[in-house]
């Protein structure tokens, strides 16, 4: 059983409004646009051609588009093919506004067969192209192809007119569509005559286009009434809609499968974007992972790069699953998992590892016996399309697949036989309930609101240093500010990584990153800086506390300002390190973080002092972390919103520090050495608060000679 949806967007398609409308209210519509041609507007199907220049009218609706994904709205539509000639295009002449290189095209219209028999086509184009007949794909390519052969083996086709959809991809150099086809009893190839091609198709002859007739609620150029009579499966609960279209009352998670038929079905959901970072809308979505292999595309299968839903890009896509794990047995479990390109895996909303064009295997991971919620994600940027996920139970040697029958399409949590979110609300949009997040500790709601902290301030809560907590809670909010900047390296030897332009702030619940893509989507995956700072909290003993790194590349740690662990290397390794600690008492916390390239994990543990000094140590959890933006000048503003405003001198990289001043006040850039870099600075801030070694509020001749007083390395 397949279900797909593509959403519909940039035309104003009737069939969208269902979502919000009752069936017997959708009924009605249908009726009403089964009426007589005088109730249509001029272009019922809104692709911005006039219906008198489609319905019956020779050649294929063409709309062009000045990008090479098909995105957008189009830069131009027109009726091709439309005089004498054959479907043979080489550079022909565009319209207004689409430039001669990496544009995109879609034609779709009727194609007129008048035989019954079984076809085929051959295809030569440049650069790449998707080609469907009655909606069903039967050729594709990446890049330029001479005479391809499509489908393989030749499909029976019904005298009458069909729906063709070709897409064209130009990249670069000569544009180029030829398009050709013949029965499988002849040995002669014919190129489509542009006589047999229909701007639109009016199979019934009212005067009305059959895609209004009908309706395209999954936007597949082909009217839903056809669909459905090629696959009764596309309507599981029989209620005469495409199951992608149905309202919320009868799909509550809009995963494009009625709520009534998902207790039957395997699978996870995968909601795709045309994009590579899950911005915009979602464009289809489907059921993926059901059969006996899983998640498996394009590994077993090797070249089969055209794996994605109708209306999603060849390339530059994302697509997120997510749904319900089935673990058959309590016990550890390795994963393994292979993609072109990044890629993540996330269980109970805790993310696992992440893989980057290649395999990744991590592990072992201990899970109970049961329903765990799964989500997996894929970001495809360009060349190969691959992604599958596999597991090691702990009892078996061998990779085992994970085959759909360990994966159900939504996730039930509570076990009271409706989806998790389809009780609660999902104000962030991840997919997973955020009743779900609260409980399990991976969201916050420190004002007590019932609604995520994160999307309070979406909402426009206080945030004024945009790390994701409402500012009023920064001093009791659990967990870490992370920072993220690019690594733009030094030839200081006092720190020969240096931190970038800020590129995300987030708040983190500890530090336990496994490899990789952990990072958020506008910080790199390489050449990275981390710095987390906040509070710890230490439990009920006094004396020497342990801590250990395990990262790559290398790490500093900071404590109440001394330097704990000093593993600034450009290499994986672990890390020691030992400080006299109060019991039950909150100290600053900062640390560092840097990543070259290859593997980007990063974990902090600690052992407290009864453990003696060959410890087991145990990750630093979340509850001993508090954000603890400091206030210094208790003027009711975080620290770095106040540097952000000048009204608190920047100690380096927007991160505040005590009102006390750092240990070496006249190293302003913070870089552990008062040098040039520090002496322009303070020149720069003259008579402002920028370079104002001594506190007192305005940079003048006083700092200027404490500057040159501390001249060289700090320390």
């Amino acid at each position: 059983m397949s279900f797909v949806h593509a959403l519909p967007h940039l035309r104003p398609n009737r069939a969208s409004s269902f979502r919000s409308i009752t069936h017997g209210a959708a009924a009605a519509l249908v009726a009403l646009f089964a009426a007589p041609t005088g109730l249509y507007a001029q272009d019922c199907n809104g692709d911005g051609l006039a219906d008198a220049q489609q319905v019956g009218i020779q050649g294929l609706t063409a709309e062009y588009f000045a990008n090479r994904t098909w995105s957008g709205s189009p830069a131009a539509v027109r009726v091709d093919l439309g005089g004498a000639g054959t479907f043979d295009l080489s550079n022909w002449s565009l319209p207004a506004g689409v430039p001669s290189d990496e544009f995109s095209v879609r034609w779709t219209g009727g194609l007129l067969f008048n035989q019954t028999a079984p076809f085929q086509f051959r295809v030569s184009s440049d650069d790449g192209y998707r080609l469907y007949l009655d909606g069903v794909l039967i050729g594709s390519s990446d890049g330029v192809t001479s005479n391809q052969i499509v489908p393989a083996t030749p499909i029976l086709v019904t005298a009458g007119t069909h729906f063709i959809r070709l897409e064209l991809r130009e990249d670069f150099g000569e544009a180029k569509m030829k398009l050709e086809r013949k029965t499988s009893s002849s040995t002669t190839w014919n190129v489509i005559g542009n006589t047999n091609f229909r701007a639109g198709v009016d199979n019934n002859g009212n005067g009305v286009l059959d895609l209004c007739d009908s309706g395209d609620c999954n936007r597949n150029y082909v009217p839903d009434s056809v669909d459905l009579a090629a696959n009764a499966a596309l309507d599981c609960n029989g209620d005469g809609f495409l199951d992608g279209c149905d309202s919320v009352e009868i799909d509550c998670d809009q995963n494009g499968i009625p709520d009534s038929c998902e207790p039957s079905l395997l699978g996870l959901i995968g909601r795709y974007y045309a994009s590579n970072d899950f911005s915009g809308p979602v464009v289809a979505r489907r059921l993926d992972a059901s059969g006996p292999l899983g998640l498996d595309f394009n590994v077993t299968n090797e070249g089969n790069n055209n794996w994605q839903p109708a209306g999603v890009p060849t390339d530059d896509f994302s697509v997120r699953w997510s749904g319900a794990l089935i673990v058959p047995a309590t016990g550890n479990y390795d994963f393994q998992m292979q993609s072109d390109d990044r890629a993540t895996l996330a269980i109970d909303g805790v993310l696992l590892f992440g893989s980057n064009t290649g395999n990744e295997e991590r592990g072992p991971f201990y899970l109970e016996a049961g329903t765990h919620l799964i989500q997996l994600t894929l970001r495809e940027f360009g060349g190969d399309q691959r992604m599958r996920l596999r597991w090691r139970p702990s009892f078996t040697p061998d990779w085992l697949a994970l085959a759909g029958s360990r994966y159900r399409p939504t996730f039930d949590g509570d076990g009271n036989g409706v989806t998790d979110i389809c009780e609660s609300s999902d104000c962030n949009a991840n997919d997973i309930a955020d009743s779900f997040e609260l409980a399990n500790g991976l969201a916050t709601d420190c004002n007590a609101n019932d609604v995520l902290d994160s999307c309070d301030v979406a909402a426009g809560a206080a945030d004024c240093n945009a790390n994701g907590v409402i500012d009023s809670c920064e001093a009791t909010a659990s967990g870490l500010v992370g920072r993220y900047y690019p690594r733009l390296g030094s030839s200081n030897s006092k720190d020969p990584y240096r931190p970038g332009p800020l590129a995300a702030v987030r708040r983190d619940a500890n530090i336990a990153f496994a490899n990789n893509n952990w990072q958020p989507t506008t910080a790199p995956s390489d050449d990275l800086i981390v710095i987390w700072t906040g509070t710890i909290t230490t439990g009920g003993e006094s004396g020497l506390w342990r801590f250990r790194s395990d990262s790559d590349d290398g790490v500093r740690l900071y404590i109440d300002g001394e330097i704990v662990i000093n593993r600034w290397l450009d290499n994986a390794g672990i890390g020691f390190g030992a400080i006299e600690l109060a019991a039950n008492t909150a100290y600053d916390f900062r640390m560092e973080f840097h990543e070259g390239n290859g593997g980007q994990f990063c974990f902090l543990e600690w052992a407290p002092p009864s453990a003696g000094s060959n410890p087991a140590y145990e990750t630093v959890p979340t509850s001993a972390f508090r954000m603890a933006v400091p206030d210094c000048n208790d003027n009711g503003i975080p620290d770095d919103c106040d540097i952000a405003n000048g009204t608190l001198p920047d100690p380096g990289a927007g991160i505040p520090t005590p009102c006390s001043g750092p240990a070496c006040p006249a190293d302003l850039d913070g870089n552990g050495a008062v040098e040039a870099s520090d002496l322009s600075q303070l020149l720069g801030a003259w008579g402002a608060v920028g370079g104002d070694v001594d506190g007192n509020g305005t940079t003048d001749a006083a700092d200027l000679s404490l500057l040159l007083s501390a001249w060289g390395n700090c320390g």
